[in-house]
């Protein structure tokens, strides 16, 4: 049961905290501060579950959170660069791409074989990516640009979440989870002398929205990468969570304009276009769930 609500859960907590970071940047934080806070305290976030773990750290096995600080430090980059490029309602269902790259790696890497029904439902998350950018009247550059990156992000965290599960269990999850973080959090340092001023430059407002946004992330991750290193399960974990391009849809649609978000002005036929991308993704859901 808990491979299924906490992703939902997730799934859920997802496009308010992008909404949020959304926002700072029409607020005037640059790209670069607003990935470095988001790193440093999704690191902070991890540190919480490390009193929970009994196990001893296997030392000589370093380089596993090393190597998942840098894949999830390329995915939230690409992630963040998709979601400050274009429009949440393509760029936020474009990474359930992620769920059919997820059934691969667990077939090739983890020799787990994949129920066909989830095969499908992979194949629905997929199959979405092109109604969301289908009749957009964005430029052809900037919805090029946010797929793109949508799809980087995807690739990345699809290869992270394998190998969560393969490696996680010898390390222990509330281990192996604060380590990969803090990796991730060094890997940020190489944005600070890219950002466009100090970050105490930031008005209040500004930061509030980063600072929020930045947070629900983190927790969010948390969650979500616990569940795949506790219980493992990572096709269905990911399957569940790519509504969040539902939520997202529904979110921008009934409370947009708290964010100022304006994408529902798009126009009646982009967004059914982009609904039916959203609706593939939640169909994805309920064929797993009559599976299980």
């Amino acid at each position: 049961m808990a491979s299924f609500l906490v992703p939902l859960i997730c799934a859920l907590l997802y496009p308010i905290g992008t909404l949020m970071t959304k926002r700072a940047l029409v607020k005037g934080v640059d790209l670069w501060s607003v990935m470095a806070v988001n790193f440093w305290v999704m690191g902070l976030v991890f540190l919480v579950v490390i009193p929970f773990e009994v196990r001893s750290i296997p030392w000589a096995l370093w380089y596993q959170p090393a190597v998942m600080g840098v894949l999830s430090f390329a995915g939230q980059s690409c992630a963040l660069k998709a979601i400050s490029a274009g429009d949440l309602t393509i760029a936020t269902p474009a990474l359930g791409s992620k769920v059919l790259l997820v059934a691969l790696l667990t077939e090739t890497l983890l020799r787990q074989s994949v129920p066909l029904a989830w095969w499908v439902a992979a194949s629905f998350s997929f199959a979405a990516v092109f109604f969301l950018q289908a009749g957009t009247r964005a430029s052809r550059r900037k919805t090029f640009l946010t797929l793109a990156f949508s799809l980087l992000a995807a690739a990345c965290f699809a290869l992270g979440d394998v190998l969560i599960q393969k490696w996680a269990p010898r390390w222990g999850a509330f281990h192996f989870l604060p380590a990969m973080a803090l990796a991730t959090a060094a890997c940020s340092t190489v944005l600070l002398p890219f950002m466009r001023k100090p970050l105490l430059a930031f008005d209040a407002g500004a930061w509030k929205w980063l600072f929020t946004g930045s947070l629900i992330q983190g927790v969010q991750s948390l969650l979500l990468t616990a569940v795949i290193g506790l219980l493992g399960q990572v096709t269905l974990v990911n399957i569940v969570f790519s509504s969040r391009g539902l939520w997202n849809f529904l979110l921008i649609w009934f409370a947009g304009h708290w964010f100022a978000n304006r994408e529902r002005e798009a126009g009646p036929r982009v967004m059914a276009s982009r609904l039916i991308g959203a609706g593939l993704m939640f169909a994805a859901i309920v064929l797993v769930s009559l599976r299980r």
